[in-house]
């Protein structure tokens, strides 16, 4: 066999480190080499034959080629990609894993280019079938997006599956917390929380930037949000006033803390725990709203109630405590009341969104709820505008 065979084109050769004969072929000006996985000639020659096909495919725009480096990487591949690339920019928490794991799940083991936006259909299919939420559910599909324009920009694929968004219209949350419920909620968080709830149930930070707070972002009058851990990335601040001033004083007499050995530390976070930035607490959440009456444990398969041995009294499943769903207040429901309770308390909306760190004038207004007692008094002085102005004419 001659390696000037078919040159230009492409070429079948043998490698001294294999029995299976190799194939060479280019595509604008790059060469390709890959094993045919063939010993028979006339096999391997086939083999190269679909090759020089597809390249001639993508040559018109017919199909774009898929090289053999392509063939190989996998979703999980992807997926290692889009965590480092998170870490790298800071993005990484844990509900961002906790998204990703379902995803790495169902698609990890597939190679990329076998994932097609039919199979990503079926797995939100399933995934609604089984109860998921359409945010939920966009949340790990939008992962997996992000990770195949990741490769697409670095190089690693040419193409990727269309992903279809849910609408999450009629999803938004109207939750919020009044004061009395709150104060029932903090009386059973550990203690390295209390203070971190108590600071978002007033000013209604997001929890990423109360996380990333460090002693060096506080000065003696005022709390500076750097650009880097602001969602809009803008720098924003907060003056220390009445119970926030109290919380950084506790805060301040929490800052030194001890090991197990007795070595005393001092911490560089504001909120922290064991001198480390506090981390995922879902699950002491949970418990704290559980006793508190605003949040139960049900079955994850129907949302039934449950009983004390952890039978669904709606379909009869069986779980174990930690496979149980919450469901019940939220901790993104101290950004809502914020909101609230500053429009309430005749703040204006423009000064409002400087505290909690809204970017639009949209996105606030969604969050700053309007209860009933507030539509009855509108209605009230809609009423007595309407008698006055009737008056004045007679």
């Amino acid at each position: 066999m001659s390696d000037a065979k078919r040159r230009g084109t492409g070429r079948i050769f043998r490698r001294k480190d294999t029995a299976f004969l190799w194939c060479a072929y280019y595509l604008r000006g790059k060469e390709f080499r890959e094993s045919t996985n063939e010993t028979d000639e006339k096999k391997a020659w086939k083999f190269l034959e679909r090759r020089l096909n597809e390249i001639g495919a993508d040559k018109i725009g017919a199909k774009t080629f898929i090289g053999p480096q392509q063939e190989r990487v996998t979703v999980n591949d992807l997926l290692d990609s889009l965590e480092r690339d998170f870490k790298l920019r800071s993005k990484w928490n844990g509900k961002v894993r906790s998204n990703m794991k379902p995803i790495r799940e169902h698609f990890g083991d597939r190679h990329a280019i076998e994932v097609t936006s039919d199979a990503v259909c079926q797995y939100i299919e399933q995934s609604l079938e089984k109860g998921y939420t359409p945010a939920t559910i966009n949340r790990r599909t939008t992962l997996l997006g992000q990770a195949y324009r990741l490769a697409q920009r670095a190089k690693k694929l040419s193409a990727a599956p269309y992903i279809q968004r849910l609408s999450e219209i009629g999803n938004e949350r109207q939750g919020f917390f009044e004061k009395e419920s709150f104060e029932e909620v903090v009386k059973h968080l550990p203690e390295y929380l209390r203070d971190f709830v108590h600071f978002d149930f007033l000013i209604g930070w997001r929890k990423s930037s109360m996380q990333s707070l460090r002693w060096s972002d506080v000065t003696d009058d005022v709390i500076i949000l750097r650009a880097v851990n602001s969602k809009t990335r803008k720098p924003e601040s907060v003056p220390l006033e009445g119970e926030l001033q109290e919380i950084i004083e506790r805060r301040r007499a929490a800052a030194v803390w001890q090991t197990e050995d007795g070595e005393t530390h001092f911490s560089e976070y504001v909120f922290h725990q064991n001198g480390h930035s506090i981390g995922d607490f879902r699950k002491a959440w949970a418990r704290a709203c559980c006793a508190a009456g605003v949040g139960k444990l049900v079955c994850r398969a129907c949302e039934g109630d449950i009983d004390a041995a952890r039978n669904c009294l709606k379909c009869g499943r069986t779980w174990r405590r930690e496979e149980l769903k919450y469901i019940g207040a939220l901790f993104h429901d101290f950004r809502r009341t914020a909101a609230r309770n500053l429009v309430r308390g005749g703040v204006s909306p423009n000064v409002a969104m400087k505290i909690t760190g809204h970017r639009t004038d949209s996105m606030f207004r969604r969050y700053a709820i309007v209860d009933e007692d507030q539509k009855r008094d509108a209605l009230a002085k809609l009423q007595h505008y309407l008698a006055a102005t009737s008056k004045r004419k007679k």
